[in-house]
């Protein structure tokens, strides 16, 4: 099976089938608590000795290769997903359908290479923009067709680089335009500086108030946010859709009264746990699912008023449970999340690596785990330097060759792209979709396809700044006073704008 957990995960883990099986009963692992040790210490134990699913994946067909997704179907290698189709190298895609190679898309059909999409079809290489259709290396446009290399744009078609053109020049234009693989590279580079002329909103989002952070879309009271939507009343959160009166959340949605969660959806009144869904009143748990009433629990579905895995009666869970709680605060435990040192993945297996990397050494030296992974000794046929440029020219026999990855041509690159896997093979329905759309087949794995489409996001930080415009608008004149929160560096190179100079000069 392929499983989240490495060759050296010392527990026992379960196929998803017999996982959600009746053929083991997660209460068999349920013991006491020793009120003379620590909680975590004793959680741990028990986290390790009790079956873990292989892929958190639930309620899908034919997406076995997905982690943290339910209700997908035809799906491969896909993260933090739901009820999608046809989808393929991606995270955060939601009702969407035959998309790949892209990050957060809400709503979307057939979008290549791309971030934080909604509501629109067919765009490629196109970030932050919504409810517009054949999009090609465009940002931020909203309610737009037909566009080539455009930013800012507002219900506009025909744009050309900004520049208005009739649909008869565009159609010239895009059917000359080349998509081999070297063009839309230097393609690439051209978009980027040209975007840089233009100004850039201090924030990306919509519809939200009193709200900073990034990312951001019909939110109210929200602070230090990023890739949140939908939520109100909720501090120091990422990727947490639909949340109300939370703090602390990584990759949830649909959380009310929550705190200190990681891969938990459709919940309530939880504190502080991981991997769970449709539970209420879980505390300190890990991996359940349809649960009420549970405390340092593990791998439970359809279980109430059990604590370490051991069934109670209600008011017996809840003397006990004030009682553990006590315990808790005089060890400080009470409030913290679950310790890095008791975690089941080594650090270099996480997301953590992608917003904090760290070499081998400096893991260790935190008393953190860390997995030497086999060498990687794979027989390439052939070289990316040799793909067919264009994909016309690619035959079926490619689905065959064991292709290098580009990032290892170069020492720099290599170093960034800890998660590189050396040489990758082609997925035959990732040929259809490039053949079907006329695009050139990468030079890289995915794993660096997405370490590159990470580095197009702004980092998850927020600088205080004051809006660069000294255009005269009409609540300003000279340099404009209006001061923020922005994912944008001091020292880059992009002209931000507060909201009400960029809408004067966008919308």
């Amino acid at each position: 099976m392929v499983s989240i957990y490495n060759s050296s995960y010392p527990g026992p883990v379960y196929c998803q089938q017999c996982w959600w099986s009746d053929k083991w009963e997660p209460l068999e692992y349920g013991r006491d608590f020793d009120f003379s040790k620590p909680f975590f210490e004793q959680f741990s134990k028990l986290r390790f000795e009790t079956p873990r699913i292989t892929l958190a994946n639930a309620k899908s067909i034919n997406s076995e290769y997905s982690n943290q997704s339910e209700e997908n179907k035809n799906c491969y290698m896909v993260v933090a997903s739901g009820s999608s189709e046809n989808c393929m190298y991606g995270n955060w895609y939601q009702g969407s359908k035959d998309c790949m190679d892209s990050w957060s898309m809400i709503d979307c059909e057939i979008m290549y290479e791309s971030l934080n999409g909604r509501g629109s079809y067919k765009c490629f290489f196109v970030d932050d923009c919504v409810e517009s259709n054949d999009i090609y290396f465009s940002k931020d446009c909203r309610r737009c067709n037909s566009c080539f290399g455009c930013i800012g744009l507002r219900g506009k078609s025909y744009c050309w680089f900004n520049e208005q053109i009739t649909k008869e020049e565009f159609q010239k234009r895009l059917s000359e335009a080349s998509w081999a693989y070297e063009d839309v590279q230097k393609m690439k580079k051209r978009i980027e500086e040209f975007w840089l002329k233009f100004p850039r909103k201090y924030c990306q989002g919509t519809k939200s108030v009193n709200t900073t952070g990034e990312n951001i879309s019909s939110n109210k009271n929200v602070r230090y946010g990023f890739n949140v939507r939908r939520s109100e009343n909720l501090s120091y959160a990422q990727d947490a859709w639909e949340a109300r009166d939370c703090r602390d959340l990584t990759e949830t949605l649909d959380n009310e009264l929550e705190y200190e969660l990681e891969g938990c959806g459709w919940g309530n009144g939880g504190i502080s746990s991981a991997k769970s869904w449709w539970n209420n009143d879980d505390l300190y748990s890990d991996l359940n699912f349809n649960c009420n009433n549970i405390f340092g629990c593990v791998s439970l579905h359809a279980k109430s008023y059990c604590i370490f895995n051991k069934q109670y009666s209600k008011e017996e869970y809840h003397t006990l449970k004030e009682k553990i709680i006590e315990h808790m605060r005089k060890t400080k435990e009470w409030g913290e999340f679950f310790p890095i040192t008791i975690s089941p993945f080594p650090y270099n297996d996480t997301i953590a690596q992608d917003y904090f990397p760290l070499i081998k050494d400096e893991v260790i030296s935190r008393g953190w785990k860390w997995f030497d992974r086999d060498a990687r000794d794979y027989k390439v046929t052939l070289s990316h330097e040799n793909l067919p440029a264009k994909i016309s020219d690619a035959t079926d026999s490619i689905l065959q060759e064991i292709i290098s990855c580009s990032s290892q041509d170069s020492e720099t690159e290599k170093a960034s792209h800890l998660r590189c896997a050396t040489a990758f093979r082609l997925h035959p329905e990732e040929l259809q979709f490039y053949r079907r759309f006329n695009l050139p087949i990468p030079h890289k794995c995915s794993a660096c396809r997405l370490q590159e489409r990470l580095a197009r996001r702004n980092p998850r930080k927020l600088w205080h700044r004051q809006c660069m415009c000294n255009k005269q608008h009409a609540h300003h004149s000279g340099r404009c006073p209006s001061e923020f929160e922005t994912s944008y560096a001091p020292d880059r190179k992009e002209i931000i704008y507060c909201e009400q100079c960029y809408n004067a000069e966008v919308a």
